[in-house]
């Protein structure tokens, strides 16, 4: 299989993307990941680089810009489009972060003030968190500033108290308005704001301060505009378009039930799949949105007047625009990875034949008593019934399940297995107080999944004694608790790097405080109670269900801790267990892991599955 991403306009009609392939081990290396950069024109592909290849950028002229890993950090690259190879731009010894072009050849990148690596082993002294995060292990402990490129080579850096993280330039070229947190409480809190900055001098605070800030992009006449929300809103809600005018007024443009972002559950992307937000050139703007289980594309005038969805011959990925519009996406399916088109028509599919054969799911909603419906599918094996099956959960829990492919669920599938999943209250995209479940986990969630289940099973007549369960993160809260409320329930369970403790999650995680005074309503101190009666440990006495846990060593979003604790609790009860710890990986590794961990985890998860409910 492979992966296209990091769609990006070029010259001439043509487009520019990432094409990402599994590369075979040799000489007792493991198998990884391959980017190359590459170009589409008029129905001819051309490979623009050998090396590796990540986040392009066209300066509208001669130049395709880049990001390489050079001796295990980012730098960035330039070809030059006339020919020759590509340009190393940037040597620092700690990397960079992501850069930004403007006008008139303006760059700049985020950068450390202190470009002095810390030696392998070395004892590190923080003060206050963020210390460490998700993917990245343990933070450099200064923030990521700006710099600009000048005659010289590069500018001073910029002194923004907490992390930049993200940037636009003005129309001319001259300032930067860079998204960051006013102090580190700020940050830890998601808090942005917006600000200007001169090179050379201090950054100037022009508003926000009630949320997070993405995607900004700057006016003629002084105005933000970006993707944000505001935590009044709770952890639930949905981010939208938000203009800051000059007077640092902020105002949303976006309805509150319209969720500016993608957010479908897939194991079948790799890579960069940009900005959400694009400028058609006129004042307005197109939008990805996340809308009932699809990616879908909207305009927003330079009027503030809503249009959309469009019509689209799949479920939006990614897009990019020319002239101001969408020419360029990447579109994919229930049963087929992101493939490129151009004006709504098929051009570039580097999977073609490869999943064709593979039935779409069935899509059924199941009205509950409240009277809300919930949304989800049932993937069915071949051959006649009733089929056992699993209960799927997806992570987040505000992201959702989809129109885009599930590789793992086809593997479940082969193996003989019906695969159950749906979009139960707390997801997103079916507007925004259908996502809050603030304080009510494994309450209102629980109940729309065991709704949703008992339904499937007896409208498509799958076998009650042979059911399974499964998820991770989220998913693997909800395994974790449905196995331990509802013992009898289940004969196997698959939980991969869950929550079994609040208690600990709280204060070990890379987001732990923060993430847990939102979903439960309150602070740790405040409801000691409620943190350990939400927690899958609490209930864990009556565990009766065969359970493989899946677990990667470097997590820092759920930390291993939790799964051993939940291994623990499966070994003291007496269940049949197993335990899968995953060196060298992070909470990606299903999505982004190196080829081989993600193939054993795949083996782990089916086999364990179709041990207990194929043959049971």
């Amino acid at each position: 299989m492979r992966f296209l991403s990091g769609l990006e306009p070029g010259p001439g009609g043509s487009v520019f993307y990432v094409e990402t392939e599994i590369a075979e081990g040799g000489d007792g290396e493991p198998p990884a990941y391959r980017s190359r950069l590459w170009q589409y024109r008029a129905g001819e592909r051309r490979r623009l680089t050998t090396g590796d290849a990540a986040n392009p950028r066209w300066d509208g002229d001669r130049y395709l810009y880049f990001l390489r890993r050079q001796d295990k950090v980012k730098q960035l690259f330039r070809l030059d489009l006339e020919g020759g190879e590509p340009e190393e731009l940037t040597e620092f010894k700690t990397g960079v972060n992501g850069y930004f072009l403007g006008p008139n050849g303006a760059l700049a990148v985020l950068a450390l003030a202190e470009d002095e690596p810390t030696k392998p082993g070395t004892p590190r002294v923080y003060q206050q968190p963020p210390f460490k995060f998700d993917g990245a292990g343990l933070l450099p402990g200064q923030p990521w500033q700006l710099k600009v490129r000048n005659a010289g080579g590069w500018s001073e850096p910029s002194a923004f108290a907490t992390d930049v993280a993200d940037a636009v330039w003005d129309p001319r070229g001259e300032f930067l308005y860079a998204v960051s947190s006013a102090t580190h409480a700020e940050q830890n809190g998601w808090v942005q704001r917006l600000y200007r900055w001169r090179p050379g001098g201090e950054p100037l605070e022009l508003g926000g301060g009630f949320g997070p800030i993405a995607d900004p992009h700057v006016a003629a006449d002084g105005s933000v505009y970006f993707v944000g929300f505001d935590w009044q809103s709770g952890i639930g809600a949905s981010p939208g378009v938000w203009r800051l005018s000059s007077g640092g007024r902020a105002e949303r443009l976006t309805p509150t039930d319209l969720y500016v972002g993608l957010a479908t559950v897939t194991d079948a992307h790799y890579g960069d799949y940009g900005r959400s937000m694009r400028s058609d050139g006129n004042g307005g703007f197109w939008l990805a949105v996340s809308e009932r289980g699809e990616g879908r594309l909207y305009h927003l005038g330079a009027a503030g007047e809503l249009s959309g969805p469009f019509p689209l011959p799949g479920s939006l990925a990614a897009f990019a625009l020319e002239s101001g519009e969408p020419r360029f996406a990447l579109l994919e399916d229930y049963n087929r990875p992101p493939a490129l088109y151009v004006d709504g028509e098929p051009a570039y599919d580097p999977n073609a034949g490869l999943t064709d054969s593979l039935p779409a799911p069935q899509a059924f909603t199941w009205k509950a008593a409240e009277g809300h419906e919930v949304p989800g599918w049932v993937l069915l094996p071949e051959g006649k019934g009733p089929h056992p099956a699993v209960l799927y959960v997806h992570g987040g829990p505000h992201a959702a399940y989809g129109r885009a492919l599930l590789f793992e669920f086809y593997l479940l599938r082969a193996r003989g297995l019906a695969v159950v999943y749906a979009n139960p209250r707390g997801s997103v995209g079916y507007g925004q107080d259908y996502a809050q479940i603030k304080g009510r986990w494994g309450e209102v969630d629980a109940a729309d999944l065991l709704g949703f289940l008992d339904a499937a099973v007896e409208r498509f007549g799958l076998d009650a004694a042979r059911l399974g369960v499964a998820g991770g993160s989220y998913g693997g809260f909800m395994t974790n608790w449905l196995t331990a409320r509802y013992p009898g329930k289940f004969k196997a369970a698959a939980t991969q790097r869950s929550i079994s403790n609040w208690t600990s999650f709280w204060g070990a995680s890379d987001i732990g405080i923060r993430f847990a005074e939102l979903e439960l309503g309150t602070g740790l101190w405040e409801a000691p109670e409620l943190y350990w009666q939400k927690s899958p440990l609490a209930h864990a006495r009556a565990l009766e269900t065969p359970t493989l846990v899946v677990h990667a060593e470097e997590d820092h979003r759920c930390p291993i801790d939790q799964g051993e604790t939940w291994f623990a609790a499966l070994i003291k009860r007496g269940v049949p267990a197993r335990f899968l710890r995953v060196p060298g990986e992070g909470h990606e590794l299903s999505r982004s892991g190196r080829p081989d961990r993600r193939l054993k985890r795949l083996e782990e998860i089916v086999a364990w599955l179709a041990n207990y409910l194929s043959n049971g």
